[in-house]
Order: C-alpha cells, then structure tokens, then sequence
C-alpha cells in the first residue's frame, strides 16, 4: 500500500479545436492512493481544480500488470524487460453539459526496460515502459488512441521502522488522447513521490 502526489497537468493538444473558453486546463496537485503487489500496480487518484471561475473535479484509475523478462546479469544487478497490459480511467470536468466532460477508458499493451539491484535489506529499481492504447469514451460510441509513457525509481528498505519495509519512490507519467472526435485530444503529464509500506 502506498500514498503520494501527483502534480498533474492537463491540456488540450494542438489538434483540440475546442477555443481556450470552452477547454479543460489546470495544474493541480492530485494526492493518490495505490497498491502495488507482485506485477500488478492500481493506482487512484482524486482532486479538485478551478475552470472559468467554477470548481470542477478530476478522477485518474490506473491498473499495470506486468511479467519481467530476463535479459541480462544476475543477482545482485539485473536487467529486465517489462511486458505490460495497461487500463486506465480519466475524467475531467468541463463548463458545459456532461456530455462535454473529458471522460475516457483505455487499454493497451506495453514494453519497457527494468533495471534492478538487490542487497542483503535493500532493492533498487528504475523503470521506462512504452504503451499503446485503445481508448473509448464514456458517454458515447466514440474511440481513438492513447500513447502512455511511465518511468518509476523505488528504493525499498526491508525490516525498517519495526515494518517488513518501507518504499520510497518518484513517479513520471505521460499519456495522450487522439481521439475520433478531436475536441477530446488531451494530453497529461503527471509526476511526484511517494511512500509505501510493505506487509
């Protein structure tokens, strides 16, 4: 179990024709909440932002499962290759009706590179993962693609605090929309630390 923050940045992208009165746009420091247990990662989290002078709400739900594929070393430095099916939810709230709101699922594969370093009471690891998604809309029949890039750092200290251990870590996170309906490509970049017990 871990908690952080993200510092989550949602714009539209280029190809959004919607006009900057009528897009969804902030900055916003979203706390998270996540589980991370052998190869699955659930991360959710849940924040609030101002638009045009009102308060709206944003949700973000993500599930990694992933198998590591050795590629090189042994014990104690690895080297890995991540092979990943990637789900996630956003929904940002607009100034218009609720068939205006951004509110998206998708789901992918991905790949990546994992490096790993274990001692006696500690495990170092550093993560890049590519993914491609298929991405659907909410509230309607539309669909388009989503290209997501994660990166993670986490040094876990085993037997700390009277625990069976503690995780620090920092997370990188940047994923983008092209949709069927283009007033619904965005793109978000989000980052932060986080910490997390290990039972």
């Amino acid at each position: 179990m871990n908690v952080g923050l993200f510092q989550r940045d949602f714009r539209p992208r280029s190809s959004n024709p919607t006009s900057d009165s009528a897009s969804i746009d902030f900055k916003r420091m979203m706390p998270v909440i996540g589980l991370r247990q052998g190869p699955v990662d659930i991360t959710l989290g849940y924040t609030t932002y101002p638009l045009r002078g009102r308060s709206r709400s944003t949700v973000f739900l993500s599930a990694l499962l992933s198998q590591d594929i050795p590629i090189s070393g042994r014990r104690p430095s690895v080297l890995v290759m991540p092979l990943a099916v990637s789900a996630d939810y956003t929904k940002a709230e607009g100034i218009g009706p609720e068939r205006e709101n951004f509110n998206i699922a998708s789901i992918g594969l991905g790949i990546g590179l994992k490096y790993r370093y274990y001692a006696s009471n500690l495990e170092f690891a550093l993560s890049a993962l590519e993914a491609a998604s298929y991405s659907n809309e909410g509230l309607s029949i539309g669909s388009g693609f989503s290209a997501l890039t994660l990166g993670d750092v986490t040094l876990v200290l085993r037997d700390a605090l009277m625990l069976d251990g503690i995780a620090l870590g920092y997370r990188f996170r940047y994923q983008t929309w092209s949709m069927n309906e283009t007033r619904f490509n965005y793109a978000s970049l989000s980052h932060g630390p986080f910490i997390g017990v290990l039972f």
